[in-house]
């Protein structure tokens, strides 16, 4: 039996995925001198380049790049022009060791002022869905407004699964009440 989803695709896409828009693109992912400068830190193009998209992800979405996943080609592109490193050698980033990864994502976090979702987390994700739930029934606001609350307190997005789980117990509970 497969899980019940809350979210389409599209909205999974909207919430989760990088944007799209070239404005938007540009927003959420000029570097800063200090951002550069950390950047420029790694050793060869291929961490650097790997070690910005892991920054871009971060601060927004608010989530950890999948270790199979590409970023869009634009935002690349953007990221790999402002560092002057070719785009293709994010393609070598694939195959870099998981420990290298590991210490990047651990030393970004600590840079950003970013925490992992926790079991706190979860029990003020079940609070705030049930609010939210109590107002609406459409799944893309219930689960929008638990990223935002995330986003908004420097909590790592978990995989949009999570949310939904969490959403769909406490959507039921508001019905149940109502």
């Amino acid at each position: 039996m497969t899980p019940r989803q809350l979210l389409s695709p599209q909205a999974r896409a909207a919430l989760f995925d990088p944007p799209t828009d070239v404005r938007a693109i540009v927003r959420h992912y000029t570097f800063s001198i200090e951002d550069v400068s950390l950047i420029r830190q790694r050793r060869r193009n291929t961490n650097r380049l790997g070690f910005a998209v892991h920054l871009a992800y971060l601060r927004f979405p608010g989530r950890v790049l999948g270790p199979k996943e590409t970023p869009p080609a634009y935002m690349l592109a953007f990221i790999a022009d402002q560092l002057r490193i070719d785009s293709n050698d994010f393609g070598d980033h694939a195959r870099q060791r998981w420990a290298t990864r590991r210490e990047h994502l651990g030393e970004l976090q600590a840079y950003l002022g970013l925490q992992p979702f926790g079991r706190p987390d979860y029990r003020t994700m079940a609070r705030i869905a049930f609010n939210e739930s109590i107002g609406t029934d459409r799944g893309e606001a219930i689960v929008g407004a638990m990223v935002a609350h995330l986003r908004q307190n420097s909590i790592l997005l978990p995989s949009a699964a999570v949310l939904e789980k969490i959403a769909l117990v406490a959507r039921a509970r508001a019905r149940k009440e109502a």
